[in-house]
């Protein structure tokens, strides 16, 4: 036990480092522009993510506050890594323009 991830420095570098590559991002997507309908299909696609990712959540740890136990490693990181790929999603339909 006791990795590199547990040193606060590190955790506070990578969060550092996830902002700035999310406001790239988000600089990259708003040059592009997507017609009406492909952004309310994000937007609902992104509600429905909402909904199933709480609900993976939920199934891959037992328990509520200090008491949480994880169950499901696995599941709990395919669950973390499509809430990722939901958030670009939304943040790319988010950012790029609307086409008339």
């Amino acid at each position: 036990m006791g990795g590199i991830l547990d040193n606060a420095l590190v955790q506070l570098a990578i969060v550092i480092i996830g902002v700035w590559v999310f406001v790239k991002f988000c600089t990259f997507a708003k040059r592009f522009s997507l017609p009406g309908k492909v952004k309310m299909g994000a937007y609902i696609l992104t509600g429905l993510c909402v909904v199933l990712m709480n609900w993976l959540f939920s199934s891959a740890k037992h328990g509520l506050g200090a008491e949480v136990a994880l169950t499901n490693p696995k599941l709990m990181t395919v669950t973390v890594l499509a809430s990722f790929l939901a958030v670009l999603i939304f943040a790319f339909a988010l950012m790029a323009e609307t086409k008339s």
